[in-house]
């Protein structure tokens, strides 16, 4: 009997090595050391690359310490990915392969494809195809949930009352003109004095391509926004007032401040948009965690620490 345990131990073991170490367990489905690596490649690529960091053993060290954290992330990737397949939203193969194709498209040949996907960190079309699907079930989900959420007016208010992001200092509503010589603004200030609307002048003369075509309007900006020298005439301006010529690095400006706006709260009407997508991002942000802690997990992160 010991003799035939042991041998059932021995053909067991090379199983469970060919599957890989285990590095967490999410419900009945295991994450492999494979899987988180291969996982956690791409996770680092991309995160260079944001950092403009050159894909170094050196960079990759500075992320190292981020190792357990992705774990715990992919975990909850997983609960949520059977939470997905439990509700039918893993999506079609053929929905994956148009996507697929799409790809393929964009290269001559397939093994230009295979080429670019080894460089990405991407083993093959395979695992291009599975990393797919499952980013298209989590995007499923959380449509699904998404659009059972009710934003009330009552949350969006009190986001609005309670939050600093939605307060602002003092403004500065203003509208410029930019011309290369102070010859040429002197010309622009003498049509004003004649009569002429500075949004029409400005559109005649200036040379800013980011306001030309709206009359030179910059909109209302706090203290800090522009150049010194712009900054200065303007702030110095009543309500209503044309600066003369300001030179700055760009050339000759005139200024119209059209009004100021005190110290307050932008207009809850203004940001009700920016307040329905934060109160709709925290709510689905707690009932992701709710389904992640319907599924039972557990990691091993010392399990990453040792060398494959």
């Amino acid at each position: 009997m010991r003799a035939f345990l042991l041998a059932l131990t021995l053909l067991l073991v090379p199983m469970a090595l060919a599957q890989g170490e285990v590095v967490a367990q999410v419900g009945p489905e295991a994450i492999t050391r494979e899987a988180f690596e291969l996982r956690y490649g791409l996770f680092v690529r991309s995160a260079l690359a944001q950092l403009g960091l050159p894909d170094t053993e050196e960079a990759r060290a500075l992320l190292a310490a981020y190792r357990p954290a992705f774990l715990e992330a992919l975990a909850q990737e997983k609960a949520l990915l059977q939470r997905a397949r439990k509700e039918g939203l893993y999506p079609d193969p053929a929905a994956v392969e148009a996507r697929v194709q799409a790809l393929k498209e964009a290269f001559p040949e397939e093994g230009a494809l295979e080429e670019a996907l080894r460089q990405a960190g991407v083993p093959g079309l395979e695992t291009y195809r599975r990393l797919v699907a499952e980013a298209m079930a989590l995007e499923a989900l959380e449509a699904r949930y998404r659009s059972r959420l009710a934003v009330s007016q009552a949350a969006l208010k009190a986001l609005w009352l309670l939050s600093p992001e939605y307060r602002h200092p003092t403004l500065y509503c203003a509208r410029h003109l930019l011309v290369p010589t102070r010859e040429e603004a002197e010309e622009a200030r003498l049509r004003l004095s004649r009569g002429e609307a500075f949004a029409e002048v400005a559109r005649a003369v200036s040379q800013d391509p980011g306001s030309k075509e709206e009359g030179g309007d910059l909109g209302c900006a706090p203290e800090g926004t522009y150049v010194p020298a712009f900054e200065e005439a303007l702030v110095r301006l009543r309500s209503g007032e044309v600066s003369g010529p300001v030179r700055t690095e760009f050339g000759y400006h005139l200024i119209l401040l059209e009004r100021v706006i005190p110290p307050g709260r932008y207009p809850l009407e203004e940001v009700a948009p920016l307040l329905e997508k934060e109160v709709a991002d925290r709510a689905w942000e707690r009932l992701k965690e709710a389904l992640v802690r319907a599924v039972p997990v557990r990691l091993y992160p010392e399990r990453l620490e040792a060398e494959e």
